[in-house]
Parts: C-alpha cells; structure tokens; sequence
C-alpha cells in the first residue's frame, strides 16, 4: 500500500504540467473568490453591499425589501461554474469530455455576466436610484472566461498534437 500515495502524486504531478489544467485551477480560483468580496456597492434610498450569496444592508431599516430567492440564480450559477472547473481539471485523461465541460462552463459564465451586468445591476439600480459602484468581484468573471478560454485553447492544441503523432504511425 506504500506504492499508492507515490501513484496518485504522480497523476496529479502529470495533470498539473498540462497549461490547461493550470487554467482550469485559477479559474475555478477566480470564480470562487466571488463569495469573498462584494460585486458591488450601492448608495441611495439603501445602502447595501451586494455579495454573490447576501445582501448586507448598512442601513438598520432598509428600505429595499428583496425575497431570500433573490441571489439564489447567481449563486446557483457560481458553484456551478467551480464545480465545472473541477470536474473538467479532474478529467485530465479524456481531452474530449475535457473540451466539452471547457465549452459548456465558458456559455455558463457568459450567461452570468449576462444576468449580472443585465438583470441584477439593472434591477437594483432601479431599486436604489444610483448607478452601482462595481467591486472586485465584479470583474471576476471575466477573468474567468479568459482562464477557460485559454485552457480551451491548450486542450485544442493538446488534441491535434494526439491527433498529428497518430497519423504518424
């Protein structure tokens, strides 16, 4: 039994010096650091810090009242993009299934932005009646679709490389 930790050290060495597992991991990173910082921070009829699973109200009395559903679709959306950059970074051995989790986990996260930017900063806005100030992680998302879009780009370029050394022989 001593044989098996050196053997899954050695897997997870040779799925580490593949670039795009290294993009898989830091955008699974950036994406969970959503739940650390605020998306952004509203000042107007109420004064709240909008977080990825909260809404932390500096007021005592907000005015604003919102249905404890209401961040359930972002947060929803969120977890399922870490748990598909973990998926996709543990099927290291299947390029295939590697490329498509890749494909699906960047239409999620556009589909994030989209219901952010759009839906939820649009409704608050409303709410509140001033613009939102965008926080750090407002922005990780896109940082997240450039982590999965080059980790794309290695799987691609990993899988014509299997392909062109087949022909080969």
């Amino acid at each position: 039994m001593q044989g098996r930790p050196y053997l899954c050290h050695s897997k997870f060495i040779m799925m580490i010096q593949r670039i795009q597992s290294l993009y898989l991991m830091l955008a699974g990173i950036a994406a969970s650091l959503m739940f650390a910082f605020p998306l952004a921070k509203f000042y107007g009829s109420s004064n709240f810090a909008l977080y990825v699973y909260q809404i932390n109200f500096f007021d005592p009395n907000p005015s604003l009242q919102l249905s404890s559903m209401f961040l359930l679709p972002l947060m929803g959306i969120v977890i399922l993009i870490i748990a598909l950059s973990i998926i996709t970074l543990l099927s290291f051995k299947n390029r295939k299934r590697q490329l498509m989790l890749t494909k699906i986990n960047m239409a999620s996260t556009l589909i994030l932005l989209a219901g952010y930017f759009l839906g939820y900063m649009g409704i608050l806005e409303k709410s509140v009646g001033n613009a939102p100030e965008y926080q750090f992680a407002s922005f990780m998302p896109v940082l997240v679709f450039v982590f999965l879009f080059l980790a794309n780009r290695g799987i691609t370029k990993d899988e014509k490389l299997i392909r062109s050394m087949d022909r080969l022989r």
